[in-house]
């Protein structure tokens, strides 16, 4: 039966809007794929940091007993114990003082660093990081800062490694930061595309998934998701150049600038964060 003209005209105009319609979907799929589960969701080994021993909180002096001297700030900066609605039952405050003036040391400076190396992590290629922290409403996010983040190295003390910390940055936002120390020499970029909101006066569950690279081959991993949701997709990254560099642990890192020693990005007033108990994951 042949269709009167406007039926005819209509007819295509919606298949042609169906048309169209398909192609947006097709393109979409294209360019942006479906988004990546967490990483806490597909790594299913798991251990977590204690921050109690016979069930009491452990003091800065008890962790600082356990690093072997490895740590910077614990006991003028770190505290343990409950926090009013937080999502776990202890958590690590740590202090960001003041900046007292150009010729203050790292001890003034306020923060804290300290490894974490759990044994089971030793020799793996990939991990997950997870773990919550709050920055105060009236947070001053200044010219950025250092947050914990997975980092590894080969079994030599003075040999390659790499660390990859997540950040908070100017204007409120946050994103990681790759260093990378080969034959002595160091180098450090950010490796967010674009900075994500970080929030302030509330609790933020952050993320991290590393996988390591092909050695000499820009294949790594690097994620990291806020609340559940991926905000950084990088599998173009060069943690290595060897393979006996592996995954080591989580490097906890508090404090403002791009390391503890970088005075000139000190805080601006007297500050606290607030982290949860951290947990890693591997396959």
């Amino acid at each position: 039966m042949r269709l009167p003209a406007t039926k005819f005209i209509v007819f295509n105009a919606a298949a042609g809007l169906v048309g169209v319609a398909a192609l947006v979907t097709a393109v979409k799929t294209v360019l942006l794929p479906a988004s990546i589960a967490p990483c806490t969701e597909r790594y299913h080994s798991m251990t977590g940091f204690a921050l109690e021993r016979a069930g009491a909180a452990l003091t800065a002096a008890d962790l600082q007993a356990s690093l072997g001297g490895k740590d910077v700030g614990v006991i003028d900066n770190i505290t343990i114990g409950p926090v009013k609605d937080a999502p776990a039952p202890l958590a690590i405050s740590v202090a960001l003082v003041k900046a007292a003036g150009s010729a203050q040391g790292a001890a003034d400076k306020g923060g804290a660093t300290f490894p974490w190396e759990p044994r089971v992590l030793q020799g793996k290629t990939s991990a997950c990081l997870s773990y919550q922290v709050l920055l105060p409403a009236s947070f001053d996010f200044h010219r950025g800062g250092a947050l914990p983040g997975i980092g590894g190295a080969d079994a030599g003390e003075q040999g390659d490694k790499f660390l990859a910390r997540l950040a908070w940055r100017p204007k409120a936002t946050g994103g990681a930061t790759v260093r990378v120390t080969e034959n002595g020499t160091s180098s450090a970029l950010p490796a967010e595309r674009e900075g994500f909101e970080f929030p302030r006066g509330k609790w933020v569950k952050l993320e991290q998934e590393v996988v390591l690279n092909t050695p000499k081959k820009s294949d790594g991993v690097l994620r990291v998701w806020v609340d559940g949701t991926l905000a950084i997709d990088r599998a173009d990254m060069i943690y290595r150049a060897k393979p006996d560099v592996t995954i080591s642990g989580v490097s906890v890192d508090v404090f403002y600038g791009s390391s503890p020693d970088d005075v000139q990005a000190a805080s601006p007033k007297d500050a606290k964060v607030w982290l949860t108990p951290f947990e890693v994951r591997w396959q």
